[in-house]
């Protein structure tokens, strides 16, 4: 039996019969997805690498078949050289399709092991989500409701989402921030506070007064966090938390957050809770330590304006903005969970059974 053979017999199959056959094969070779995506764009090519570990020698085809429910949607296979020992990545690039807008759909890809004569040595299954390319379909109006005042002086992420279709307000570091009215402050990604002594102030500021606030990933500075003791703020942080990479799953739990691109790490940014003097402050660096997730809640004295929400997200949603539907869609939620319930319920999570 030829590996061409054994492709004709996987088309044809649904991914259940596939998996009988497997487990009847050799379990001492170990097959498993190269990384942790699960998040693809609709339309495009996912590169969904395969990693053969031990078993013995085997000069054959890794066999694949993406499938939604019983229908096959594409298959292949690539030819393998696995010398037995160590491990051996085998490149999957499978087209996927367009799909529909504001539409995401599940998919399951299996991989499977042979050898020139068509035995099936082992197997591997990997879910495969297919995103839309734009995370605001139908979502316009929602968005310009939102009132965005960008701050973002080297311009990329100005640049990025206004690309997108999302309507920002321009913004500079050392303006009256105030005047423009925002309803959310977007502080672009890669932005030193540092370089801008008077905007980490202003910020918490104005999210004490009722604007919130999102910074997207800083290089580096501090931004104060005033306690309820603090003589000299005119806002306090009443609440503050911490939080690892896997907080995106809080938001969106069909969202990846280990592995977003195969090159560059997800997390580009990470905070610090330092002493400054007799001051608390946030410090931000692309340090391995630290938290890349800071959501505080801060208030005025006073108790008529309301408290604004102040996020840190250090995730690349910039940097990765081309790679991962996940960062596109993070930032859509992000920007809902700054927005009142009722001004985000155009947010729909729905899943089809069967995508086309």
């Amino acid at each position: 039996m030829t590996a061409r053979t054994v492709l004709r017999g996987v088309a044809a199959a649904s991914l259940a019969i596939m998996a009988a056959a497997v487990a009847a094969g050799d379990d001492a070779v170990v097959i498993e997805p190269a990384d942790a995506r699960t998040n693809y764009f609709a339309g495009r090519a996912a590169e969904c690498d395969t990693v053969i570990r031990g078993g013995v020698a085997v000069e054959g085809s890794l066999i694949w078949a993406l499938a939604a429910g019983n229908r096959v949607l594409a298959n292949g296979a690539v030819p393998v050289r696995h010398p037995g020992r160590g491990a051996t990545n085998a490149a999957v690039s499978v087209q996927l399709p367009a799909g529909r807008d504001g539409v995401v759909a599940d998919a399951v890809l299996t991989t499977v092991l042979a050898d020139a004569a068509g035995n099936r040595l082992g197997a591997a299954t990997r879910k495969v989500r297919i995103f839309p390319a734009d995370p605001f379909f139908d979502r316009r109006r929602w968005l310009e409701s939102l009132r965005i005042a960008i701050i973002d002086p080297e311009g990329r992420t100005e640049r990025l989402l206004t690309a997108a279709g999302v309507p920002l307000m321009l913004a500079r570091a050392d303006a009256d921030i105030a005047a423009l009215q925002p309803q959310v402050i977007l502080v672009g990604e890669g932005l030193a506070w540092a370089d801008h002594p008077r905007l980490a102030a202003d910020l918490v500021h104005l999210c004490g007064r009722g604007v919130n606030v999102l910074c997207l990933a800083p290089a580096s500075g501090t931004f104060p966090l005033p306690g309820n003791d603090d003589p000299l703020a005119d806002a306090r942080a009443t609440r503050l938390t911490l939080r690892r990479a896997d907080v995106v799953a809080d938001f969106d739990e069909r969202l990846d957050w280990r592995d977003w691109s195969k090159a560059g790490a997800t997390v580009v940014s990470r905070l610090s809770i330092v002493a400054d003097r007799e001051a608390v402050v946030a410090r931000a660096g692309s340090t391995p330590a630290g938290w890349p997730w800071l959501e505080a809640r801060f208030g005025a004295r006073e108790e008529a304006p309301p408290a604004g929400t102040f996020i840190v997200c250090g995730l690349g949603i910039v940097a990765h903005w081309e790679e991962t539907p996940a960062a596109r869609y993070l930032l859509a939620a992000l920007l809902a969970r700054l927005t009142p319930p009722s001004d985000a319920s155009q947010d729909s999570k729905s899943l089809p059974e069967n995508p086309r």
